[in-house]
């Protein structure tokens, strides 16, 4: 089925709207700044040798290394990380960075629009950039999948959970990543030299003699809130899926099948 991406994209800038980051607990393994745009901390790749993690990298430091970088988009090269992707993302990084412990990666999407010159503008859908980070002998690594996702128009009619690849240390990419002074480890992979140095480890003390306390449950993420955001998305949808019945893109069977399922979520 064919789906009008120039009508669809418009709505995605109120559903993907970036949130500031959270504050950083000893705990924490996702920094969520939009629907579709995060940095989490995961089990690091099977195989994979022990990452130079905690790590300390300033949120200025991570900035200047991703601003550079350039990827092949339609034959010609372009920033990788447009200016909404540089908002939140570095100091996501950073304080990812200070937590990560030697078995884990981070991993990060980030959905804006990233086209440039005429492909940019107000009616240019969204995209998402999909990548795998960590610190190891001294370098910054970055791992590129997606630079240019396109998956908001499915979402937005059938909404169908878009399945993210972050890139990975034993299978390439299409991906053609270049950035000054990195080194191209792949095409998909580059690394940057950095002065990190290793986040100091918490230092034990003897604590008094008490009683025992039960471990705090590992913390969850809450599902979204129904607030008036959330009534806002399920309008905007049911507006999109009834201009393209009208259209004729959606036979009226179709309308009334998607119809019920958002109802539903009410």
């Amino acid at each position: 089925m064919r789906y009008r991406g120039w009508m669809l994209s418009t709505m995605l800038l109120l559903a993907v709207a970036p949130t500031a980051v959270r504050a950083t607990g000893t705990d924490q393994t996702q920094w969520k700044l939009g629907s579709f745009t995060w940095v989490k901390r995961v089990p690091a790749e099977p195989g994979a040798p022990a990452n130079a993690h905690p790590a300390a990298l300033t949120e200025a430091a991570i900035q200047a290394t991703l601003a550079p970088i350039q990827v092949k988009d339609a034959g010609k090269d372009v920033p990788l990380f447009g200016k909404e992707d540089l908002k939140d993302l570095p100091k996501a990084l950073s304080e990812a960075l200070s937590l990560a412990q030697p078995g884990e990666d981070l991993v990060l999407v980030s959905t804006n629009k990233h086209g440039s010159g005429l492909r940019a503008g107000l009616l240019e859908r969204a995209t998402a950039l999909t990548a795998r980070l960590f610190v190891r002998a001294g370098v910054l690594n970055l791992i590129v999948h997606d630079a240019r996702l396109d998956f908001m128009d499915r979402y937005l009619v059938d909404n169908l959970q878009p399945t993210f690849v972050y890139g990975s240390r034993k299978a390439a990419s299409a991906a053609v990543l270049q950035a000054p002074q990195a080194t191209r480890l792949r095409e998909d992979w580059l690394t940057f030299s950095l002065a990190v140095a290793p986040a100091p480890a918490p230092v034990a003390t003897a604590a008094p003699m008490a009683a025992p306390v039960a471990p705090a449950a590992p913390p969850e993420l809450a599902s979204p809130a129904r607030d008036s955001a959330f009534y806002e998305a399920q309008t905007r949808r049911l507006k999109v899926l009834k201009q393209l019945r009208d259209e004729d893109l959606l036979s009226e069977a179709e309308y009334q099948e998607k119809r019920e399922a958002i109802l539903k979520t009410l």
